[in-house]
C-alpha cells in the first residue's frame, strides 16, 4: 500500500514536459517539425508506428510506405517544462512559438 501511495504522489507531483520534435527521412532528407504537450506521448507514438509499420504522419505517408519505418528518425529538438503558474493554453502557446522558431531556423539551414 505504501508503494502505491508513493507512486500516486510521484504522479501528482510530476512536472509536465512538452517538446519540439523532428521526424526525418534519412534517405531523402524530408522532415516534419511538431510540438506536443507531452514528450512521452510523442516517443510512444513513434515507437508504436515503428513496431507496427503504420504511418507516423500524413505528410510522410508516401515516403513511409515506399521506404518503410526504418528510414525515419525521431529527434527531440527542445524540451519545455510547464511552469506551475502557467495555464495549459499558455503552455501550448509557448510550444507553438518554439515550433515556429525551430521551423524558421531549419529552413535557413
Amino acid at each position: 500500500m505504501d508503494h502505491r501511495k508513493e507512486l500516486s504522489k510521484a504522479y501528482k507531483e510530476r512536472v509536465p514536459c512538452g517538446c519540439i520534435y523532428k521526424i526525418s527521412n534519412t534517405v531523402n532528407g524530408n522532415y516534419i517539425i511538431g510540438y506536443a504537450a507531452d514528450m512521452k506521448s510523442v516517443e510512444n507514438h513513434f515507437q508504436f508506428a515503428m513496431a507496427t509499420g503504420s504511418t507516423i504522419h500524413p505528410k510522410l505517408k508516401q515516403d513511409w510506405l515506399l521506404l518503410g519505418s526504418k528510414a525515419f528518425t525521431l529527434e527531440m529538438l527542445e524540451t519545455l517544462e510547464k511552469r506551475p503558474e502557467q495555464s495549459q493554453a499558455e503552455f501550448i502557446d509557448d510550444l507553438k512559438t518554439l515550433e515556429a522558431l525551430w521551423s524558421a531556423q531549419l529552413e535557413r539551414g
